[in-house]
């Protein structure tokens, strides 16, 4: 078990992720170089066997704001094999650089008591999977209140043009899990870790998009600061818990635990379903549908559960309709007027025409959301994605009227 023991006014921030190279170490040597920017008394417990947190702080020249650093690789167990960590009683804030793979019964020692727990994610199907376990884990195995609203999301390395990041902000938005911020892709924190800095420390003309990026993060990160803990973020696992009142606690909690895993891993479905992009013969787009998942994969109550089990006549005939309105129709184009569109879809037999909005039929699919280079249609819980081919483009719309260059979509 891990102990942390310090100040009663100690606060905690833990960063977690279950893969290596998702940016946890970045995110947390910069939340710690931040708060020591606004004068706080800071240390950062680097957990990982990379030691990244620790080698920027020894990046960190002299006049720098003071962060005290302690590697996890330095202390040893006690007697009964518990993990403690004296933090000064003058340190205020300690952020958590945690392992990788932290096993699912282990993840309380990090959010029991904790202000703020920050999750990093990457637009990879890989790493979307992950992120969902381990959401499904926080709120099962270690019971942290999503009511609370200390669990923040924030999607790293980010570039907004791509069909990854419209993937990823369509699974992070199925979940009740708060985005707390979008993080572009830049070398400015390789070169911010390089010298010991944080992007705060660093000449603001450089980082500006990033400081607007970051002011969301220290927005929400300041508010779970400022509340105070609540018994329920205090909860450890029963072993305290008197033994004619553990059976009934063990119950409902394990009822509300069930709930919650249910939806995140209803949001991880929900993405697959739509699909990692991946290159077709022809150029277009192909996508990965449901069929793909291992059946041990879900949970009763899951989009693609009937009756507790996983219905292959389901996830067989959602894949077979999919099919068949894409060989049936082709995504030509996307007109925009305002904050309105207009999707232009071709018939592939006869190349007829139509255009239809958001919220309109066709062929048994409804329109359920449109976006500049995409649509997504929605059919009896199923879901799927049409893009735009490559060497097409989105047609606009001016005036009344579409523009010269784009006319032939429309």
């Amino acid at each position: 078990m891990l102990i942390l023991e310090g100040a009663k006014n100690l606060h905690k921030i833990a960063v977690l992720n279950p893969k290596g190279g998702a940016g946890k170490s970045t995110l947390a040597l910069n939340l710690a170089g931040y708060l020591s920017c606004q004068s706080y008394n800071v240390a950062l417990i680097d957990m990982d066997p990379q030691g990244s947190s620790s080698r920027w702080l020894k990046n960190r020249g002299e006049g720098r704001t003071p962060i005290l650093g302690i590697h996890i690789n330095h202390q040893q167990p006690d007697k009964d094999g518990n993990l403690r960590i004296r933090v000064p009683d003058h340190i205020t804030h300690v952020v958590i650089d945690a392992p990788a793979r932290v096993p699912a019964k282990s993840l309380i020692d990090y959010t029991c008591g904790a202000h703020a727990v920050l999750i990093p994610v990457l637009p990879c199907d890989l790493d979307i999977h992950a992120a969902s376990n381990l959401i499904s884990n926080l709120l099962l195995v270690a019971q942290v209140s999503r009511r609370n609203g200390r669990i923040g999301v924030v999607a790293n390395r980010v570039k907004e043009r791509t069909i990854a990041y419209q993937q990823l902000m369509r699974f992070l938005g199925s979940l009740s899990i708060k985005v707390v911020g979008i993080l572009r892709d830049t070398q400015n924190y390789a070169r911010a870790a390089s010298t010991g800095l944080c992007l705060h420390e660093m000449p603001p003309s450089r980082v500006a998009k990033d400081l607007e990026q970051w002011s969301k993060i220290t927005e929400w990160l300041h508010d779970c600061l400022e509340r105070p803990l609540t018994q329920r973020d205090l909860l450890r696992p029963e072993d305290e818990i008197e033994p004619e009142k553990a059976d009934k606690k063990v119950a409902s909690r394990i009822a509300y635990g069930a709930v919650a895993a249910t939806v995140a891993l209803a949001a991880m479905i929900a993405w697959l379903m739509t699909g990692a992009p991946h290159s077709s013969q022809d150029g277009r787009v192909a996508r990965t549908t449901i069929e793909n998942l291992p059946v041990d994969a879900v949970a009763p109550g899951d989009p693609a559960i009937i009756d507790g089990t996983a219905s292959a006549e389901f996830a067989q005939s959602s894949t077979d309709n999919a099919g068949e309105f894409r060989e049936t129709w082709e995504l030509k184009g996307i007109a925009t007027d305002n904050d309105s569109r207009t999707l232009l879809l071709t018939r592939r037999g006869d190349n007829t025409s139509q255009r239809i909005v958001r919220g309109a039929d066709i062929s048994g699919w409804t329109v359920a959301d449109i976006g500049n280079d995409y649509a997504i249609f929605r059919q009896d819980g199923a879901e799927m994605t049409i893009n735009l081919n490559e060497n097409e483009h989105a047609a606009t719309v001016s005036d009344g009227g579409i523009s010269s260059v784009d006319k032939k979509n429309f």
